[in-house]
């Protein structure tokens, strides 16, 4: 995909021809010659997934899976089945 680079005075000029063309090209926009901006074109899929990876209440809940790991405080995924296959009585 092509990227191309824009200051904020050609964006506020040319705001609805950059974003008809983010299907095309990621758009950089440069205030005083620095990066300030990415635009790209986004699904509603991404932007789901955005989200919820940027939730501050999910980061924590990576952050508190991620010190079980290092404390040796998970289960494989067919141990935990079986042991709940085993306190619902159902047979394996």
């Amino acid at each position: 995909m092509a990227l191309r680079f824009i200051n904020i005075t050609e964006l506020h000029d040319k705001t609805s021809e950059v974003v008809r063309r983010l299907d095309q090209e990621d758009v950089v926009v440069t205030h005083r010659g620095k990066p300030k901006a990415l635009l790209r074109a986004i699904s509603e899929e991404d932007l789901e997934d955005y989200a919820l990876a940027h939730h501050p209440e999910f980061q924590r809940a990576l952050e508190l899976a991620y010190q079980d790991v290092q404390a040796d405080r998970v289960s494989p995924l067919e141990e935990l089945i079986a042991r709940t296959r085993e306190e619902l009585g159902l047979a394996g």
